[in-house]
């Protein structure tokens, strides 16, 4: 049997933390995969989104940018 640590398995009850991959769906078409670091910002034609507002967040949350 495989001993696995419950603190780094993916679950939706998990929130997002420093250093984690998320899936960005910038429209319906289109999705990226980004690496959450705090001090980071995601940057395109919907706004400016800061990674430190995602972190804390449940995986699975909408987040808005400035705009």
């Amino acid at each position: 049997m495989l001993l696995m640590d419950s603190s780094t398995k993916i679950s939706f009850n998990r929130c997002i933390r420093d250093g984690d991959l998320v899936i960005v769906y910038e429209r319906h078409d289109t999705m990226k995969a980004v690496k959450v670091c705090e001090n980071s910002v995601l940057q395109n034609r919907f706004g400016v989104f800061k990674h430190s507002d995602w972190i804390g967040k449940p995986f699975g949350s909408k987040v808005f940018s400035n705009k």
